[in-house]
């Protein structure tokens, strides 16, 4: 049978672990809400089209990229993979694209077509391509 100090010791080891358990299992929500997966778009399809770059976003979880095209203007809201699979893949830069480029964008559109935009699969400014990547 344990003495007193040991119980005491591993009561407290139990909660201690029970409590880092429900910390971490309350944060993985969060994390999953904050990714979604690249089946939001229709890869047996692409669009192309011309415009300017009205946002850059090259940030996690996704790189994006808003595009003005169109008469009248529509905003193409255009995602690619993370800042680390581009900079590592493509050898993308977070001046790599600028607002007020004109592009020419190629993309897989969403599957919902409630929103003018999709997934990267190329991008050029004048003579520079980008390819997406997820």
């Amino acid at each position: 049978m344990l003495s007193s100090p040991w119980r005491f010791r591993s009561a407290v080891l139990r909660r201690a672990i029970c409590a880092s358990s429900v910390a971490a299992v309350s944060v993985l929500p969060l994390a999953a809400s904050a990714h979604h997966s690249f089946a939001l778009f229709d890869t047996t399809k692409t669009v192309t089209i011309k415009g300017v770059v009205s946002r850059f976003e090259f940030t996690n979880p996704h790189v994006a990229i808003y595009v003005e095209s169109g008469d009248p203007p529509k905003r193409f809201k255009v995602e690619s993979g993370s800042v680390n699979a581009l900079t590592r893949k493509g050898g993308w830069k977070p001046d790599s694209i600028k607002v007020g480029d004109k592009v020419e964008v190629t993309f897989n559109p969403l599957k919902t077509e409630e929103q003018p935009g999709g997934l990267l699969v190329e991008i050029k400014d004048g003579n520079a391509v980008l390819k997406g990547g997820g």
